[in-house]
């Protein structure tokens, strides 16, 4: 039986994501669960992303685009959406993943008969750029348990926790890192091991994205100055960068891109085969 009929706002913030964008809009719209509300949030897209967001919201009157033609970045446009949004539960994907039909449905039903969860995460299949499943994030668990951190765009949970916990909008690429430990002492976090969300990562090189993070990493040791655990981050995060430039350029090898995945399938399908 389909959970009680609250509106969920489901929020997808984007930024040139014109190749997988109507993918994860058209995952929302396919749900078994349809009482929700889809926010389209553009952070200064330059690409064909916001015509396409548009063109959905001429079809659907359940979504709403939002864009001021700006730049501010992830943090920022998730803190916005928890002010947009209408609804007591607020779910986030990436602009290049795909829902599982049965997401909204199972994960609202979890927050129902468990009140005291403020944020659940649930497992996720990996994707590559033609949606072949090639592995999956997190290993089989036993229903739910206790977690403190997630796969961060299987979330969903209670607006006025992201009310109440902004996301820190200088902790750039990081900011869910930051806001779960910043959270985790006082907040229930909880993940089902079902597997709701198709999580797609592609791309050969791994080492620019460390790079691009050492910023926040040294903005986050100012901030937590007597706390050695950003301090570990950055010294690993600083001694991952060879290693990765190593691997990735000078002998090809992808090994290190699946070890991100705890599982990994051998005969790649397409992720329509999984739901």
């Amino acid at each position: 039986m389909q959970a009680d009929k609250d509106l969920i706002s489901v929020g997808i913030p984007f930024f040139n994501a014109e190749q997988f964008l109507s993918k994860a809009i058209e995952s929302v719209i396919s749900q078994s669960y349809d009482n929700w509300e889809l926010l389209l949030l553009d952070d200064g897209s330059n690409d064909g992303s916001l015509k396409i967001a548009k063109g959905f919201e001429q079809q659907d009157n359940r979504i709403k685009v939002f864009s001021d033609g700006k730049n501010k970045g992830l943090g920022a446009r998730l803190n916005e959406l928890a002010a947009l949004s209408n609804s007591e539960y607020i779910a986030r994907m990436d602009a290049d993943d795909i829902m599982h039909p049965n997401r909204l449905e199972t994960q609202l039903q979890i927050l129902k008969d468990n009140p005291n969860i403020d944020v659940l995460g649930t497992n996720a299949y990996v994707i590559d750029e033609n949606d072949l499943v090639f592995g999956m994030r997190y290993k089989e668990n036993s229903g739910l348990i206790k977690v403190e951190h997630f796969i961060h765009p299987t979330i969903m949970g209670k607006k006025q926790w992201f009310l109440d916990n902004p996301y820190d909008e200088k902790a750039i690429r990081i900011e869910d890192a930051e806001l779960w430990y910043r959270t985790k002492l006082f907040s229930n976090f909880m993940m089902t091991n079902e597997p709701l969300l198709f999580y797609r990562e592609f791309g050969s090189y791994y080492y620019p994205k460390y790079i691009k993070v050492l910023p926040s990493l040294i903005y986050l040791n100012k901030k937590y100055p007597l706390d050695k655990f950003w301090t570990k981050v950055l010294v690993l995060s600083s001694a991952n960068i060879p290693l990765y430039y190593i691997f990735e350029v000078i002998l090809k090898s992808s090994h290190l891109k699946k070890r991100r995945s705890q599982t990994i399938y051998q005969s790649p399908i397409n992720y329509i085969e999984y739901l």
